[in-house]
């Protein structure tokens, strides 16, 4: 409610009370111009929000029946139909205060969703974008890979026993094996493959990867069973869930431990990250996720691949402020997988 919400109401306040005035001094409810007090009051349910709105309302209904109370320069006869008057009037204001809220908030719940559409679509637009800045790169980057290890093994040949050139070996071997695997990720996204993971298989990969990928994260798993709970899903989730945890690892501070726990919530699975640091503002975690948001680690990239792809696999994630911490909740759809009966 602003400043000119509340300079436009009292306007349409006082146009209101001089209306059933002048209609109250000129024949009350005989006056064929009282139908125009339905003017202001229309106006006010277009204009102003519904409170105020309603207040005008309220004031106009009032004005209308009070004209009752006034003397009717007519016969006795005409008493009840002048009467019958002012209730069409006050019925006709009623419904039409109704017809405008309703339709307002049809038309504001539309805008909503067209600002979400837009909003969504920019966001797929900048999606496409990073990924064909991805695959460009990923191609690129395989070339000197390839090089790099024949390097490494010419080098080895001639220091089998350097621990240097083992440490570098096996970490060229890891960006081999990520370049693999994201080209199958790319097949699969690309033929649509969506395969059905189970959630404790799915929980142990996400701790095995952390814990090749991240050794100094230090994470406290509070995870249960799900035997027989699968997720239809492709070979983006782990990666997503993946990057989530390294957001909240790169947030905390040093020598500090991530919370994770996982649940199962009707036919809902859902994983909790705990990460102490600065918490996150209102604004910006409402928009994590759906716009890149840059910051002092980046821009949210990671973030927002994340939240698109847990909303193709009929999720979501959000991200919440708590104390001296960031809560971040991933929940995604589980269906139970019933295990065939042998005789």
């Amino acid at each position: 409610m602003t400043i000119r919400d509340i300079l436009a109401a009292t306007i349409l306040l006082l146009v209101t009370l001089i209306a059933n005035s002048f209609i109250w001094l000129n024949g009350a409810a005989t006056n064929p111009y009282a139908v125009l007090i339905l003017v202001p009051m229309a106006a006010a349910m277009l204009m102003l929000p519904f409170r105020l709105a309603w207040l005008v309302m309220v004031v106009g209904v009032l004005g209308q029946l009070l004209q009752l109370q006034a003397p009717l320069p007519t016969h006795h006869q005409m008493d009840t139909h002048y009467r019958a008057m002012v209730y069409g009037q006050v019925f006709a204001a009623l419904l039409l205060g109704v017809t405008l809220h309703i339709l307002r908030i049809r038309i504001v719940r539309q805008q909503q969703a067209i600002r979400a559409l837009h909003q969504r679509q920019h966001r797929d637009e900048q999606l496409v974008t990073i990924g064909t800045a991805a695959a460009q790169f990923s191609h690129e980057v395989a070339t000197p890979i390839q090089t790099i290890q024949f390097m490494l093994e010419d080098a080895r040949q001639r220091y089998p026993n350097d621990e240097d050139l083992q440490r570098a070996e096996q970490q060229i071997r890891r960006i081999h094996n990520l370049l693999l695997d994201w080209r199958q990720v790319a097949e699969d996204v690309r033929v649509n493959r969506v395969l059905e993971i189970q959630v404790n298989e799915l929980v142990q990969q996400v701790r095995d990867a952390l814990l090749i990928a991240r050794p100094d994260i230090r994470v406290d798993w509070h995870d249960n069973e799900y035997p027989g709970w699968v997720v239809h899903a492709d070979r983006t989730l782990i990666p997503a869930l993946l990057s989530l945890l390294h957001n909240a690892a790169d947030a905390a501070p040093l020598d500090s431990k991530i919370d994770v726990s996982t649940t199962r919530v009707d036919d809902y699975w859902q994983m909790t990250i705990c990460n102490e640091g600065t918490p996150l503002d209102a604004l910006k975690a409402r928009g994590l996720g759906k716009e890149l948001l840059p910051s002092s680690r980046g821009v949210g990239a990671g973030a927002m691949l994340s939240y698109a792809t847990f909303e193709r696999f009929n999720g979501d994630v959000s991200w919440r402020a708590e104390q001296a911490s960031t809560i971040t909740e991933v929940r995604l759809p589980v269906t139970k997988v019933v295990e065939p009966e042998h005789d």
